[in-house]
């Protein structure tokens, strides 16, 4: 009876793909293994309930992988066809007959536009602002330079977005603690392989390291494109003098996606840490922080270590203006400690010798030169980006109502639109968004933003459920942090961590409009 327990569909599904997975890597199976396994996630999406294929895509985001359909044609992964087929099916089960009904009612209203736009703006606020970004991005086609780039761009956030809808139709009290943990097993995975990839940096030749992650690992998992990418232009070392070391990058294709992807996992990880009542599983949480917190120093990223200035400001400010009991507030800012308590450890790792290189003295002070570099404009990297901002600002100027077309940013610094897959960007989400969209987009992704942050706000100000409130607040830290990570970035735009992203934010939505806002996004009832 105890293990029926747990030989569930749901179970042994995820069991197959991992080990499928895990023997491709070791090139004991081909990748064409990748299509008989998606061929059992469709069978499940189909016939389950969707709540179970959500349960399956949250554990399974690190090895949903791109199936080799041709020799030619190898970089369409399969959550592509998981989410599109949970969302037909959600729509056509339980929407479709209300959707015409609401579309209906609106367009009755069509001689009063402003009291169609008020009906459709207090019915469907997402859906309305989605739209209008949808709408926006059909128009700035007009103004891009490859055409192909920009429609397969709108098709995959599209694609991306069904899945926000499944999960806030399907996300309830009841099962919010059972996603959460199906999304940390997916972390468990990221965790697990990092560290193996960090064992793996002390053992083998750099050449051997980079032969592994890039023409082994990330050709079985992504296709042979982003293999070409990864041997070409990867970010996955820090070289400081004579020295070069791991940063640390797990099961992703850049060293930038895979903090976001774990800070989004921390959020869900430290929430389960408040309803947890055995000892043994609440010490298994932390544990399991600590070495999450760890990832993100040891990823090098230093927009992460950085930006996480702003979460610490405003548990301070809720501390000060007593919006939630001190207990509260010090588990959620238990990872915030880890992150700051793990910096010794780093530095110990930075300063150790990686890759059998030979030591130096300057491997002692690889951390504090990466730390310092974060503010020194005369850094490589920092001039890089700031030449990147002054040609995107003259590029908004020059194009500022369209920009130059959804996913055509290279065409900015005078690349080839298809630079975007290898990276190139404004390495900042919002400027990026002006420059490929114009004015009227970038207006429409800050309201989708705030709106994003007033739901969250509501779940944890307007709710009195201790499990509900801890999640909005940990939501709130947690979007606070990614928005401004964005700043120097726009690797949210991975589709590892954007699935995620869509994850949290269902979830969001979902708890949230059940609670009213008691004072408007900027007040609250006070614990």
């Amino acid at each position: 009876m105890a293990l029926s327990r747990y030989l569930t569909k749901l179970n042994i599904v995820f069991a197959m793909q991992l080990i499928l997975v895990a023997l491709a890597v070791l090139d004991v199976l081909p990748r064409e293994a990748f299509l008989f396994s998606a061929g059992i996630f469709v069978l499940f999406a189909l016939f389950e309930p969707i709540e179970e294929t959500v349960f399956l895509i949250a554990r399974s985001i690190p090895i949903l992988v791109a199936l080799p359909i041709t020799d030619t044609f190898d970089s369409l992964n399969m959550w592509r066809l998981i989410v599109l087929i949970i969302f037909l099916k959600w729509f056509f089960d339980s929407q479709f007959a209300d959707f015409f009904e609401n579309l209906k009612t609106m367009f009755a209203k069509i001689g009063k536009p402003l009291e169609m736009i008020k009906f459709a703006w207090s019915r469907w606020r997402m859906e309305f602002l989605a739209a209008l970004l949808f709408l926006i991005s059909i128009l700035s086609l007009l103004k891009a330079d490859d055409l192909g780039i920009a429609v397969k761009r709108i098709i995959y956030f599209v694609n991306l977005g069904m899945l926000f809808f499944v999960i806030r139709a399907t996300t309830s009290k009841e099962n919010l603690k059972r996603l959460a943990w199906n999304v940390l097993i997916s972390g468990i995975i990221v965790v697990a392989v990092g560290i193996i990839q960090l064992v793996t940096s002390y053992l083998i030749y750099i050449d051997n390291f980079a032969e592994f992650w890039a023409l082994q690992f990330n050709q079985t998992l992504y296709g042979a494109a982003w293999a070409n990418i990864a041997v070409n232009a990867n970010t996955w070392f820090a070289y400081y003098y004579d020295t070069i070391h791991l940063r640390m990058f797990a099961s992703f294709p850049d060293t930038h996606s895979f903090p976001l992807y774990l800070l989004i996992i921390i959020c869900f990880a430290i929430t389960l840490v408040i309803s947890e009542k055995r000892k043994q599983f609440k010490y298994a949480l932390y544990f399991f922080i600590a070495l999450a917190s760890a990832g993100l120093i040891l990823s090098g990223t230093r927009g992460i270590w950085a930006s996480i200035v702003f979460p610490i400001m405003f548990l301070i400010y809720l501390l000060w203006k007593k919006y939630a009991d001190k207990s509260l507030l010090a588990y959620a800012a238990i990872p915030l400690i880890f992150f700051i308590a793990l910096l010794p450890f780093s530095y110990i790792v930075f300063s150790s010798t990686q890759f059998k290189l030979k030591q130096s003295a300057q491997h002692q002070s690889v951390l504090r030169e990466r730390i310092k570099s974060i503010i020194d404009t005369n850094e490589t990297s920092n001039q890089g980006r700031i030449h990147i901002w002054k040609e995107t600002l003259k590029s908004i100027a020059q194009n500022p109502l369209l920009g130059v077309g959804i996913g055509n940013f290279p065409t900015v610094l005078k690349q080839n639109p298809t630079a975007t897959k290898a990276g190139s960007s404004a390495h900042n989400l919002y400027l990026n968004t002006f420059a490929e969209l114009g004015i009227f987009g970038f207006i429409i992704f800050m309201m989708l933003t705030y709106e994003i942050l007033k739901s969250a706000w509501k779940l944890f100000a307007g709710n009195q459920q201790p499990f509900e409130r801890f999640f909005g607040l940990n939501a709130v830290i947690y979007l606070i942090w990614i928005l401004w990570y964005s700043m120097t970035d726009v690797a949210i735009y991975d589709e590892r961590a954007f699935l995620l992203l869509m994850i949290l934010l269902g979830a969001i939505f979902a708890m949230s409009k059940n609670y009213a806002n008691p004072s408007g996004f900027n007040q609250s009832s006070r614990a």
